[in-house]
């Protein structure tokens, strides 16, 4: 996914970031689903909001935008850029 690099963040931890919208029933299986990918990212939901954010190591990335592609089909979830009012 070439536009999620264009979308992305650099942490100073290795680790890049990136910013979703996600509809808000769908948050809680997200988070479940990439808790069993052990490592792949940690995600972050803002309470009241439909976006979360991703922090994934960089040797990860490839994993973890094979699995963005899957999402965008299963849930609709949607590469955004990062909030400018996102909590940091």
């Amino acid at each position: 996914m070439p536009y999620l690099q264009k979308l992305s963040h650099k942490h100073a931890m290795g680790c890049i970031r990136r910013y979703f919208r996600v509809p808000r029933e769908e948050i809680g299986y997200l988070r479940f689903l990439v808790e069993a990918y052990e490592g792949l990212a940690q995600i972050t939901a803002a309470p009241g909001r439909a976006e979360v954010e991703w922090i994934i190591p960089e040797e990860l990335a490839e994993q973890a935008d094979e699995l963005c592609r899957v999402l965008a089909k299963e849930i609709g979830m949607v590469p955004i850029p990062r909030p400018s009012d996102w909590p940091l």
